[in-house]
């Protein structure tokens, strides 16, 4: 078993985002930008001993490798923005993960597939870059680039082929063609064909491709969208629509993730989860908490998942949401609310597990 979890590589600047936030922005000005909004509500929240780190910076990097392996944590699956028509972003990180450093660690790309808007801070939502697919050259120059990385021996591969999770499957057209050029070259360099996993999710809700190899839940979202009862979702609208904070509760949440036995007509069930969730950095009230979150409830929930036997799930992989989603409130790292606890709950869940 191996656990991983979501990495986001937006802690360092980059063009696109200094053209529109303002020079020199990165994702720790959405993390300082938290309000408390409410009595007992943790914002803005910090890093333990604050390291605001930057991840333009090798030895930042290899920190977090070392903590990572540190406390259990096997590996990271980085976001992967690769929006067509040369446009790409917040690469940097994987590039020099690849090229510049020798620690061990697996990881492997989500390819987060959607256009960026302008929807924080009570912005106008207005299309920053647009996600486009293109044809044939596109798909080749695509691959051709995430070949380097999965020529890396640490790039995470099931047999001789190369993982790539896929964030909006819905949304690409000509999947079935992307794959035959995909696979052609993978072929030629000695691999075999990709192996994809779906995420599940509010946005991609349901398996959009027969020829995909896993799925994965994408959590607390896919609970909160599917599982919870009609009065609820209704009551999630009604806060949407009054820009007023939609509260949800970390054990009823955690329970339905247990319990779960949904199916997806054979496809190999990688377990999805999550350490906690607050948005209200990036959106105030118009924004998702869950409350009553702790290191010991994800621990004991943790350990649960790992041991729940749902049928056609592998417990080759738990993708945890995540290492460092710090403006969601979704982030293992040390914080100065909880220090190590998460990564410590993390270590001790999978040690009794070994026994």
């Amino acid at each position: 078993m191996k656990i991983l979890s979501l990495y986001l590589p937006a802690f360092h600047q980059v063009k696109i985002n200094d053209d529109v936030w303002g020079k020199g922005f990165t994702e720790w000005d959405n993390v300082r930008a938290g309000q408390k909004l409410f009595k007992g509500h943790t914002q803005p929240i910090e890093p333990y001993d604050d390291n605001y780190y930057d991840l333009s910076k090798k030895e930042d990097i290899e920190k977090q490798i070392e903590l990572a392996r540190k406390y259990k944590v096997d590996g990271f699956i980085f976001y992967h923005y690769w929006f067509g028509n040369d446009k790409q972003a917040l690469e940097k990180p994987a590039e020099i993960l690849k090229n510049d450093i020798k620690l061990k660690i697996d990881y492997c790309f989500c390819w987060a597939n959607h256009s960026w808007f302008t929807a924080w801070h009570g912005k106008t939502s207005k299309i920053i870059v647009e996600q486009e697919y293109g044809d044939v050259s596109e798909w080749r120059k695509h691959i051709k680039y995430l070949l380097k990385f999965f020529k890396d021996e640490r790039y995470i591969k099931i047999g001789n082929r190369p993982v790539l999770y896929i964030y909006n499957m819905c949304d690409i057209k000509n999947m079935d063609k992307m794959l035959e050029v995909w696979n052609d070259i993978l072929k030629k360099e000695g691999f075999g064909n990709i192996y994809i996993v779906e995420f599940i999710s509010s946005k991609n809700r349901m398996l959009s491709f027969k020829d995909t190899d896993a799925v994965v839940e994408f959590e607390p979202l896919y609970t909160t969208f599917f599982d919870i009862s009609n009065f609820n979702k209704l009551k999630r609208l009604i806060c949407k629509k009054l820009r007023i904070i939609d509260f949800q509760d970390y054990d009823k949440l955690w329970k339905k993730i247990i319990k779960r036995k949904r199916l997806y007509h054979g496809k190999v069930i990688y377990k999805g989860c999550f350490c906690g969730w607050d948005n209200s950095a990036r959106k105030g009230r118009d924004s998702m908490i869950v409350r009553n979150n702790s290191p010991e409830k994800f621990g004991k929930y943790l350990n649960l998942l790992i041991n729940n036997n749902r049928k056609d799930a592998s417990n080759d992989f738990i993708v945890i949401n995540a290492w460092n989603e710090w403006s969601e409130g979704a982030m293992l790292e040390p914080s100065k609310e909880w220090g190590f606890k998460y990564l410590q709950e993390i270590k001790r869940v999978v040690e009794e597990n070994e026994r």
